[in-house]
């Protein structure tokens, strides 16, 4: 991401410029690939809205989920982190309502995974899912901690 340029940036793992994606709006806050080359952007705050889209390689809005920030399921507050299961499932860190949304390929529906952790989630911004292991790795902003839930398959199950 580069914050206030309406870009993401795709880099190698030794800094080598790949590929810039730059964006028809909003300030990014992370950035997943998506099917056909695609990427799938969380927006923590884009004129009041808070969603994750699914953007083009030009860099317009194709999709989006979300609506004007809050706790109800279609309301996000802060959507930050993004991973990706076998599926195509994306789990959504949600900063301020303490929680990870499930939504479905297509943007169109979501469900809420419980984590089962000492207390509940306290402010969860980044995620890393490692599927080969079927490890997810949750970052607490609020909370201090990263929480690691092992022998997670996919992200179709609601609680963990």
């Amino acid at each position: 991401m580069s914050h206030g340029q309406h870009k993401v940036q795709e880099f190698t793992t030794i800094g080598t410029l790949l590929q810039t994606t730059q964006l028809k709006f909003g300030n990014p806050w992370h950035a997943i690939p998506s099917a056909n080359g695609q990427l799938l952007v969380s927006f923590p705050a884009i004129s009041s809205l808070h969603c994750v889209y699914l953007v083009d390689v030009k860099g317009a809005a194709i999709q989006r989920y979300g609506e004007p920030k809050g706790s109800q399921l279609m309301v996000m507050n802060a959507p930050t982190g993004l991973a990706m299961d076998k599926h195509g499932n994306i789990l959504v860190a949600e900063q301020f309502n303490h929680r990870l949304l499930v939504l479905d390929p297509s943007l169109t529906s979501a469900h809420e995974m419980a984590v089962s952790v000492d207390g509940c989630l306290v402010g969860p911004l980044s995620l890393w899912y490692d599927k080969s292991r079927g490890r997810l790795y949750i970052g607490e902003w609020d909370g201090g901690r990263v929480i690691v839930i092992d022998h997670l398959k996919d992200f179709s199950t609601s609680r963990v």
